[in-house]
């Protein structure tokens, strides 16, 4: 009796190109030699042999599942069209189909990939068979349908969806989306407007007819018309369900018209559906142009001042903001009060197109305005990016009797502005043991985002606050200051017994250093702690030196590290990480890993980032399907004849 050969001799015929000898170990009685065999005749497309090995196996019902599994699936990898009767009748059959080796999977698998009239016509002819199947079959069928997006299965389709009803239509209504004909508008609207339908149903419906393109908009359904059967799910308690049925509304002027309606009787419409109608004119107002946008802006606001709920309010913002531009300017300067939107109203007002400037300081500094409203002018100020406003943040700052949260508001605006004025008083606050810990914290996060060096000491200082909130800013704002004692202080908090969150805080600001970290990261690379990995690898991840990527290669001996090591490494793909992500290959790693270090070395794409994969493939006693990939990668780029 012949010696079955082992995996290694496999991988060696197929980097030959040794199709004979693939053939008849896809014979072998070892079922592991057998498979593999199969597994490697999936890249050897043009040769006639090696289809005729596959298809022998997968009309065999005495063959073990397995190989008649791995035979479908190489077919599918080789497109071959002889194989399209033997995987549909795996489909038909209700014997095969319903066989504990569930071959359905991988022959509708297969069918995707070949594709093609009869592939397409036999999956179409089960549409007739879904509403009477059993398990996960008809879901695979509909999945392949869905893939393939066959005009000829809309009718079929539409049948089997009232059968369906009302406990599996939504796979069916997904399917119809995936293949986007207008004939299966009609039933979606239906579903849709039908309250009787479940909530994943009518999201399904509505999800189906916003996939139909806008060419084809709206559907040929006379009456009701598509914009009064949308009303319904508009207001629909999903709120999903009531935003992708806004968008479809958007798409006719009758349908704009009836989303103004909502916002005018917004008391008989659920609040989420209102937002949604603010969300789409603020995404886009280009929609809704009228010769005379008086009333329209007139509407907008009054949701920004008189609706009581602060989502409302905030989507009626953004959309005034998107729909009138400059003229929003007053009312958006009027909400900079309302406290549970002030930060999106002062990113807004910052956004206009002249922003106001002497008013944002007329209300920071006008001690008549409401503290609220000041407090939402000092934020402005810090997103519009102008030096001019130091100054009067300045002076709120310094007045003792300003409203706390107004001079906190103050510290965050000076710190995004980044004025080198503003270091000093600053980080007086930080020392001020007098303080409450939340102004100092605030005042600290602002020395990080400026950066003066003559602000260090204080923060380093700040590092062993006795308030938690304090040491959690200092810890962050360091990362401001790209200088080895930064960096060693960063490091000496990175210990066995260190605070989790304060060890990963530390990381990531040792990250934002730059190169002045790179001594403390490669050092932490060689005692890695579990809980920091992701931190450390991400740091070192973002540094192009030669050791930052030794060390990213010597974490291939921690477990906590080496998949976020690999994946990086793997996402950089230069030449220079050929030998730090060959170092994943011969270790005691999971697969994953594995996989992701050769698909980095495979786009790395140098002969001596193929000798790596080449070795382990070799050296493998099981081929995942990437170890396959692999094979047929490195192949192709040697010149290896696999075509007749």
């Amino acid at each position: 009796m012949e010696r079955a050969p082992t995996i290694p001799e496999l991988a060696r015929m197929r980097m030959a190109g040794d199709v004979a000898g693939l053939c008849r170990a896809s014979r072998s009685e070892d079922h592991d030699v057998a498979v593999h065999a199969m597994q490697l005749l999936g890249g050897c497309e043009g040769r006639r042999e090696a289809v005729e090995a596959l298809l022998d196996c997968l009309r065999r019902r005495d063959q073990r599942n397995g190989m008649r599994w791995q035979a479908a699936s190489s077919l599918g990898r080789l497109r071959e069209r002889r194989a399209v009767p033997e995987l549909l009748r795996l489909l038909t059959d209700a014997e095969e189909r319903e066989g504990r080796g569930q071959l359905y999977m991988p022959a509708c698998d297969a069918l995707i990939a070949i594709g093609g009239p009869e592939a397409v016509r036999g999956l179409v002819g089960l549409c007739g068979e879904l509403a009477a199947g059993r398990g996960h079959w008809t879901v695979r069928v509909l999945d392949a349908l869905a893939r393939l997006r066959p005009p000829e299965a809309v009718a079929p389709l539409l049948v089997a969806l009232w059968e369906y009803l009302p406990e599996r239509a939504e796979r069916v209504v997904r399917t119809l989306g995936a293949i986007g004909d207008p004939r299966a508008a009609s039933a979606l609207l239906v579903l849709a407007h039908t309250p009787a339908s479940d909530v994943p149903l009518r999201r399904a419906a509505v999800a189906a007819l916003h996939a139909l393109p806008e060419a084809d908009w709206p559907p040929g359904h006379q009456w009701p018309s598509a914009a009064q059967l949308l009303q319904v799910p508009q207001r629909d308690p999903d709120p999903e369900t009531a935003r992708l049925a806004t968008a479809l509304l958007a798409r006719t002027e009758d349908g704009r018209d009836h989303l103004w309606n909502t916002l005018r009787a917004a008391s008989d419409a659920p609040p989420h559906a209102v937002a949604a109608v603010c969300a789409h004119v603020a995404e886009e107002p280009g929609r809704y142009a009228v010769p005379d946008p008086g009333e329209r802006r007139a509407l907008l606001r009054h949701h920004l001042r008189e609706s009581p709920v602060p989502s409302v309010r905030r989507a009626a913002a953004r959309a005034l903001f998107a729909y009138a531009g400059a003229a929003a300017g007053e009312a958006l300067l009027e909400a900079l009060g309302d406290a549970p939107l002030s930060d999106t109203v002062a990113d807004l007002v910052a956004q206009l197109p002249e922003p106001p400037l002497h008013r944002l300081l007329d209300l920071l500094t006008g001690t008549s305005y409401a503290v609220a409203q000041r407090q939402g002018a000092a934020r402005a100020l810090g997103a519009v990016g102008q030096t001019p406003a130091v100054p009067a943040l300045l002076a709120v700052l310094a007045d003792e009797e300003a409203p706390a949260a107004l001079r906190t508001d103050a510290v965050d605006a000076l710190g995004a502005l980044r004025h080198p004025e503003a270091a000093a008083p600053l980080a007086a606050l930080a020392q001020d043991e007098e303080r409450p810990g939340t102004p100092r914290a605030r005042a600290v996060r602002a020395l990080g985002l400026i950066g003066a060096p003559e602000t260090l000491p204080v923060v380093l200082a700040c590092v062993d606050s006795p308030h938690e909130a304090v040491r959690a800013r200092a810890v962050a704002a360091l990362g401001g200051f790209p200088v080895a004692r930064a960096a060693q202080a960063l490091r000496g908090l990175v210990t066995p017994d260190a605070d989790p969150d304060l060890a990963r805080a530390a990381l990531r600001a040792l990250g934002r250093i730059g190169a002045p970290a790179l001594p403390a990261l490669v050092e932490l690379a060689d005692a890695v702690r579990e809980d920091v990995a992701a931190e450390l690898v991400a740091a070192l991840a973002a540094r192009p030196e030669a050791e930052a990527l030794a060390a990213l290669g010597r974490l291939a001996a921690s477990p906590s590290a080496q998949r976020a090591a690999a994946d990086a490494l793997s996402a950089r793909s230069t030449p220079d990480c050929a030998v730090p992500l060959a170092s994943f290959l011969h270790s005691d790693v999971h697969p994953f890993t594995r996989e992701a270090a050769v698909r980095g070395l495979l786009r790395i794409g140098t002969d001596e980032a193929h000798e790596h994969v080449l070795a382990h493939c070799l050296a493998s006693t099981h081929l995942y399907g990437w170890q396959v990939e692999a094979l047929d990668v490195i192949a192709e780029a040697r010149g290896v004849r696999l075509g007749p």
